[in-house]
């Protein structure tokens, strides 16, 4: 922490400034940055950090992306309950047995984020000159939005019958589990992108939400299930989750007219930050060309 340089723009900028301002050059005397505009106080910092992830959560991206988390999220708590239901009352596997096909969970979860390794890694697009969007980002929501509902259907009523060979809804739950990988990184990913300087006030509003969810989840979870039976109670979770499948491909599309819509989304420039324009600092940006003094750039005086 304390050798580490500095390296966010605004504060950057900022001490560039600062140290123009000492240097009292003629025309740079009383030269500010956007940082210096607002409230750096510890009573300020306090107040933005504790009221902004509640506007932001109100905002349309947030807030649709918020509901679908929070949704998997519960899904991802509740099968902890939905697997011994399935695996030891219905089939009445003992309890060290009836955990194991857990296991399938572990292996989507390698799988789906296998899948988010490779994608991650292949940048063709940007090498050819191509800017990335944070709807590029959806991509793999798309995949997993799919996917979810799909194996949750699949989950449901092949582990009903206990007819049916319990590979079955294990593999099943292996998807299952891979979509919910797929949707995770990709809106997380998706939310950083979008807000850039404000990402971690819609990070911690959506974590506050998902979490509220994942907790009542074992609430209910069992008598869900004992009364509506595994396949009604997850033919209502897929159903949900066929409904909030659209979302990312509506947010491919027109995510960003939604963006610029927004208050709490960039207008400007990323490496500028801060959401506000900068009419007298521009000539002393990081790394721009400033004014020289016996040959020294002044901004890096």
């Amino acid at each position: 922490m304390f050798t580490i340089p500095e390296t966010l723009p605004a504060v950057v900028l900022q001490k560039k400034a600062e140290r123009l301002r000492r240097l009292k050059i003629p025309g740079y005397e009383d030269v500010t940055t956007p940082i210096e505009a607002t409230d750096r106080t510890l009573l300020g910092i306090y107040k933005m950090a504790l009221t902004r992830p509640w506007q932001i959560l109100l905002d349309p991206i947030s807030f649709l992306v918020a509901i679908y988390l929070s949704f998997v999220y519960m899904l991802l708590f509740m099968l902890f309950s939905v697997y011994p239901i399935v695996f030891q009352q219905k089939r009445g596997w003992n309890s060290g047995v009836g955990e194991l096909p857990l296991i399938g969970i572990v292996l989507g979860a390698i799988m789906g984020a296998s899948v988010i390794l490779y994608t991650s890694t292949r940048g063709k697009k940007i090498e050819g000159g191509y800017k990335p969007v944070p709807e590029d980002r959806l991509l793999l929501a798309m995949v997993g939005g799919v996917l979810f509902p799909v194996s949750m259907f699949w989950f449901a009523w092949t582990a009903e019958y206990n007819s049916i060979h319990w590979i079955v809804p294990t593999i099943a739950g292996t998807f299952l589990s891979a979509s919910f990988l797929l949707i995770f990184v990709s809106y997380l990913n998706y939310l950083t992108d979008t807000y850039l300087m404000a990402a971690a006030s819609a990070m911690a509003a959506n974590a506050f939400c998902r979490n509220i969810c994942g907790s009542a989840a074992p609430l209910f979870t069992r008598y869900m299930f004992d009364n509506l039976g595994v396949g009604g109670a997850g033919s209502l979770i897929g159903g949900i989750a066929t409904l909030l499948a659209p979302i990312p491909f509506v947010f491919y599309k027109y995510g960003g007219p939604i963006r610029e819509r927004s208050k709490f989304t960039p207008k400007m420039p990323q490496h500028v930050g801060a959401h506000q324009e900068v009419p007298r600092v521009q000539n002393i940006a990081p790394g721009a060309e400033g004014p020289t003094l016996g040959g020294k750039d002044i901004c890096q005086a």
